[in-house]
């Protein structure tokens, strides 16, 4: 495990927690490390995304929330 800890364990971990509390939806912010870390394989929101029985949507100021989905992480890589 990196000195950072696993991101993609913390993202799971949530998307755990999410369920046990039955959260109907969870929201993330955009990622300072820019959207191809926040979006690759591994990384916090991606864990999440692919775990989560909820709605995971992203949150950017100034912009409409988008719906987090698997088939959405490659396309917002590149944004």
């Amino acid at each position: 495990m990196s000195p950072g800890g696993d991101h993609a364990a913390a993202g799971r971990a949530l998307a755990s927690h999410a369920e046990d509390v039955q959260a109907r939806t969870v929201a993330v912010g955009r990622s300072p490390r820019g959207p191809a870390a926040q979006f690759a394989d591994g990384s916090f929101t991606a864990a999440l995304t692919r775990a989560a029985a909820s709605t995971v949507v992203l949150v950017t100021p100034d912009e409409t929330p988008r719906r987090l989905t698997a088939a959405t992480l490659p396309e917002l890589r590149g944004v």
